[in-house]
C-alpha cells in the first residue's frame, strides 16, 4: 500500500541550501525503520530557514532492493507510524 508522505530537499547549491517540502508515495511494506530527527531542526536554523524549523521531522529506513534507503520526513515518528498502520492492510514494524 503507497501511503503519501512530505520529504524534506536540501538542495546544496554551492553557495546557498534550497530548503522545500516534496510529496513522496511510500510502500509500506518497505519501510524497516521510523525514528524521529531532533538534528534537523538545528541545521534549518543554522541555514535561516525557519519556515519548517518549528516542526517535527523522522529519519525513514526504506528497503530498496540491497540497500536501505534514509529519507526525512515531516512528522515525527509516531505520527509517520501511525499513518502508515492506518494506510497498511498489514500492520508494519511488528515482530
Amino acid at each position: 500500500m503507497l501511503v503519501e508522505l512530505k520529504k524534506l530537499n536540501i538542495i546544496n547549491e554551492g553557495y546557498k541550501r534550497n530548503i522545500s517540502l516534496d510529496r513522496v508515495y511510500v510502500n509500506s511494506d518497505h519501510v524497516v525503520s521510523i525514528t524521529d530527527y531532533r538534528g534537523v531542526k538545528d541545521f534549518l536554523l543554522s541555514e535561516d530557514n525557519h519556515n519548517y524549523s518549528g516542526n517535527s521531522f523522522s529519519l525513514l529506513k526504506i528497503s530498496n532492493f540491497n540497500k536501505l534507503e534514509e529519507i526525512i520526513i515531516l512528522g515525527s515518528a509516531e505520527e509517520i507510524f501511525n499513518k502508515l498502520n492506518s494506510q497498511s492492510k498489514s500492520k508494519i514494524l511488528n515482530g
